[in-house]
């Protein structure tokens, strides 16, 4: 069979048509397609340039396949930006891959660029940039035919909008999403996880009991259509939901429940990520279990140090500075939160917020309250950026809390308690 035929039955079958779909999409004779196909006839330049259309590729694609040159320079953009990326130079490596000419690439490989710009962008701290950058992947996707690349996609979208705080603008991609790729996507492991990563989004914009019950409702339905992975992520973001009605043991339950279901596959980064989580909740609970929370963060540590996410190898190191800090290990836990401040200092990242926490929390205990001060009043310029709700009112109390106990003047301690009824919807008082 000619190269050209496999590429173009190949690109449709990762699309999800059929010939006739593919034949109407072209317009074109089913029986072209399968001649085609068969490598019985060869397309015309005409018909090249429809089916590269139709299938979400290049004509350049579709000729020479993954050996084209373009195709070769933008798998080493890639490479070369991972490599930047890994060494603390996410600017550079966005640059990188700002030279990829995307226009000459297929769906596919044009989204892999895209994807590793966005990671790039979030790493220097410019999460904005990065969810326009993965808007424009969604897109490219879906006109591409890829429903289930483009839910993963979306997915992302929907974290780096919470993320940066747009919260209405989460809720809104992601339910357009999900209205777009509910048929072309149904019963998917993506799709699960693009509606649970909305249920999420609820519960960041403060729509905590609304995301119970679809959360509820979304776990009934992925034990009864969905696949292992597709209960397992469900459980995961239910586990935030009870974390902001409160219910840390409900929240802990769901995520040993999400761990026990994906097994202990460390190589899949999902898994070192619900580590993490789960090790947070351990130390969230009454009483916490900081040596739980360090077996967790251990065996998570070897996936999350040769991945390619400098968050979460600082949240790693964040809350391996308060377990420690709970066993009584106040140097230590110095050391690691002082790493995880140092490793989100690009940009002005909210999620820097905890860390900033734990480093005042250290220096605070080892007696140091000048400078646990300054790390405090350092959470205070992030927490700036975290909209209202009750996770940024119980952020805003504990801020209190330690810059009381710090000794900061009472006019920033009764600010802080000021802006956690502000959160809380309590509106102004008088402390």
């Amino acid at each position: 069979m000619h190269p050209v035929s496999e590429r173009i039955r190949e690109s449709r079958e990762r699309s999800g048509l059929s010939q006739a779909d593919l034949a109407r999409a072209a317009m074109m004779h089913p029986s072209y397609v399968s001649h085609l196909e068969r490598g019985v006839r060869g397309p015309g330049d005409g018909a090249l340039e429809r089916l590269a259309r139709a299938l979400g590729v290049t004509t350049t694609y579709l000729e020479e396949g993954a050996r084209s040159p373009a195709y070769l320079a933008s798998e080493a953009s890639v490479v070369r930006a991972r490599q930047l990326v890994r060494a603390g130079r996410a600017r550079e490596a966005v640059g990188e891959l700002a030279t990829v000419q995307l226009d000459s690439l297929d769906a596919d490989q044009s989204a892999r660029v895209l994807l590793a710009r966005a990671e790039a962008l979030d790493l220097a701290g410019d999460l904005e940039a990065s969810a326009q950058v993965l808007a424009d992947t969604t897109r490219r996707l879906i006109d591409g035919h890829r429903p289930t690349q483009a839910a993963y996609a979306a997915t992302r979208l929907v974290m780096a909008l919470t993320e940066a705080g747009d919260l209405h603008g989460a809720v809104r991609a992601g339910e357009a999403h999900l209205a777009t790729l509910r048929t072309s996507a149904a019963e998917t492991d993506e799709l699960f996880r693009l509606e649970s990563t909305v249920v999420w989004a609820y519960v960041a914009r403060g729509d905590v009991t609304y995301a119970r019950v679809r959360g509820t409702d979304l776990l009934g339905r992925a034990l009864r259509h969905g696949s292992a992975r597709a209960v397992w992520s469900v459980h995961w973001n239910l586990a935030f939901v009870d974390e902001a009605l409160g219910d840390a043991d409900d929240a802990l339950d769901h995520l040993r429940a999400a761990l026990a279901i994906a097994g202990g596959r460390e190589a899949e980064r999902d898994v070192p990520r619900l580590r993490l989580d789960l090790a947070h909740f351990l130390l969230a609970v009454t009483p916490a279990r900081p040596r739980e929370a360090l077996a967790e963060l251990d065996a998570a540590g070897t996936a999350l140090e040769v991945g390619e996410s400098q968050v979460e190898v600082a949240r790693a190191a964040t809350i391996r500075s308060r377990a420690l800090l709970l066993l009584g290990q106040n140097r230590a836990a110095l050391v690691h939160a002082a790493r995880a401040t140092e490793m989100l200092a690009s940009g002005d990242r909210r999620d820097a917020a905890p860390a900033h926490e734990a480093l005042g929390d250290a220096l605070l205990a080892s007696g140091e309250r000048s400078a646990a001060v300054k790390a405090y009043r350092q959470v205070q310029d992030r927490l700036d950026l975290v909209p209202a709700g009750r996770p940024a009112a119980i952020a805003w109390r504990r801020l209190g809390d330690r810059l009381r106990a710090a000794g900061d003047d009472r006019a920033s301690v009764a600010e802080a308690y000021r802006r956690a009824l502000d959160a809380a919807g309590v509106g102004p008082s008088r402390l």
